[in-house]
Order: structure tokens, then C-alpha cells, then sequence
């Protein structure tokens, strides 16, 4: 090799693209901190907080003048009721809503997805990531503050804390199946009509999850929320409750990971596929 070849130095190419795992990670981690940062979180704590503060206060003051076996019924009680009603009636739909579907809504808005999606960062590793950043929030508030309530409510009686701890684990699974569920559906709805995001995910929640859930016969195995209520062993309640399908529980999770997976394909699909050339969200 003569002097002047060796002297000339190599050409160096573009950088290479990140990877799919790289670009998931930064976008996750980006939209945490901006969670965090923000007024959703907050509003989900203050959320939490509530439904904790009204369950736990119903269960100390149902105890008053009562016999020690009564007070344990009543303690199990409160718990069931709590989870009945103030998570997969209330905080199971508030949570996934707050934290994902304005996910990219927010981003078309303040025209900055067209910023965003020129950036080395696949359209679907943005997607994924934002989705799983709400949904790691919505899991992690909806488990921790279930545990919370469980000790609280049963702290007095030691004994039935430890008996109906294997009973919350399922339903906290159940919950966090729900959370994750629900974190894909407002994925999509914000992906597919970000000028109408939330409007349309608090439609679809609030009538195919919610009130046909409570529907007669097997119209309630559209609702999500119903196979979660009976994983976790809830009564089904709503019309005619007598004859309400029963759910397997291999069927239900099947059920449930199986319309998660759908709603975060189509969501992929959406933004991939979608110009976002204007924002009026």
C-alpha cells in the first residue's frame, strides 16, 4: 500500500438508525417523564386517593358496636365493595383513559407529531412506547393502591388480612389485565381520531365496557369488564344475573390478552399509515 492511501483517512458512513428496542426505550422513557411531570398523574393520584379515603373510612365506620365476627364479615365486605365499585367501575376506566388516549392526540395538536415522526424513531416504536408508558402507570396505580387498600381496611384482623390476601392478588391481576386492556383501546381511538380522542374512548368505554357489562345473557361477553369482574370472582350483577355466562379462567385472560393484542395492532397500523397533516384535537 503506497503513503498517500495509507495517509487518506476511511470514509465514514451515516450513523446507523436505531434499533426498534432503542427507539421504544427513549420514546417510553420520554413519555414517563412527561406523565410524571404533568397534571394526569396528578389527577389520577388525587383519584386514587379518594376511592381509597371513601372505602377505608365505610369500612372503620361500619364497625362501630358490632360483634367481632360481624366486624370481619364487614371488613371482607368493604374490600369486595371497594374493588367492586371503586376500581373496576371507576378507576379501571379513569386511569387508562387519562394516560394514553391523548397519547398522540396531544402530539398532533401542538403540531408536533410531524417534529416527532421525522425523527430516527419507527412510527410503531412510538407507538408502542407512549402505550406502554400509560399503561405501566395505569398498572402500577391500580395495583399499589389496591394493596393499600387491603392493608388498611384489614390491619385490625391479622388473620383475615393474610386469608383474603390470596384474593386480592386475583383480583389486582384481574385489574391490571383490565388496566393494560383498556391502555390499547384509547390507544387506538386517539391513533384513529386524534381530533375527537377523548370523546370517542370515554363512547366506547363507557358503552361497550361499562354499560353492557351489566347487559342480559351473553351480550355481556363483548365487555371486558365483565370477564375481569368474574375473574377476580366478583358477582355479575346488572339485568337477569342469573343467567350471566360463566368465565373460565383460562378463557377469560385468553380473552382479554387476545383484545389487547388486536386494539395494539390496529393502533400500529394507524399510525403508520396516518398523515396527521392537521390538528384540531
Amino acid at each position: 500500500m503506497s503513503k498517500k492511501a495509507a495517509d487518506t483517512p476511511a470514509r465514514v458512513g451515516p450513523p446507523a438508525a436505531p434499533g426498534f428496542g432503542h427507539s421504544f426505550a427513549v420514546v417510553f422513557r420520554t413519555q414517563i417523564r412527561r406523565l410524571v411531570r404533568g397534571r394526569k398523574l396528578r389527577l389520577g393520584l388525587i383519584s386514587t386517593a379518594l376511592v381509597l379515603f371513601a372505602v377505608v373510612a365505610a369500612r372503620y365506620a361500619s364497625q362501630r358496636d358490632v360483634g367481632a365476627e360481624r366486624a370481619r364479615e364487614l371488613a371482607a365486605e368493604a374490600v369486595e365493595n371497594g374493588f367492586s365499585w371503586g376500581f373496576f367501575k371507576l378507576l379501571v376506566f379513569l386511569l387508562p383513559f387519562l394516560f394514553t388516549s391523548g397519547a398522540i392526540a396531544e402530539e398532533v395538536e401542538s403540531r408536533t407529531f410531524a417534529y416527532v415522526a421525522s425523527r430516527p424513531v419507527s412510527r410503531p416504536a412510538l407507538a408502542l412506547g407512549k402505550w406502554a408508558a400509560g399503561a405501566t402507570l395505569t398498572v402500577a396505580l391500580l395495583v399499589g393502591s389496591g394493596l393499600v387498600m387491603h392493608l388498611a381496611s384489614l390491619a385490625t384482623d391479622p388473620a383475615t388480612l393474610v386469608d383474603a390476601f390470596p384474593s386480592t392478588l386475583k383480583t389486582l391481576g384481574a385489574l391490571a389485565l383490565l388496566g393494560i386492556c383498556y391502555s390499547a383501546i384509547c390507544m387506538l381511538w386517539g391513533s384513529m381520531v386524534p381530533e375527537a380522542a377523548g370523546i370517542v374512548s370515554a363512547l366506547y368505554l363507557g358503552i361497550v365496557e361499562w354499560l353492557l357489562s351489566f347487559g342480559p345473557g351473553s351480550i355481556r361477553w363483548v365487555s371486558m369488564n365483565y370477564v375481569g369482574r368474574r375473574l377476580a370472582g366478583l358477582e355479575p350483577g346488572g339485568i337477569l344475573p342469573e343467567i350471566a355466562p360463566e368465565v373460565d379462567p383460562l378463557l377469560g385472560v385468553g380473552l382479554i390478552s387476545g383484545l389487547t393484542v388486536v386494539f395494539l395492532l390496529f393502533s400500529v397500523l394507524v399510525v403508520q399509515l396516518s398523515e396527521y397533516r392537521f390538528g384540531h384535537a
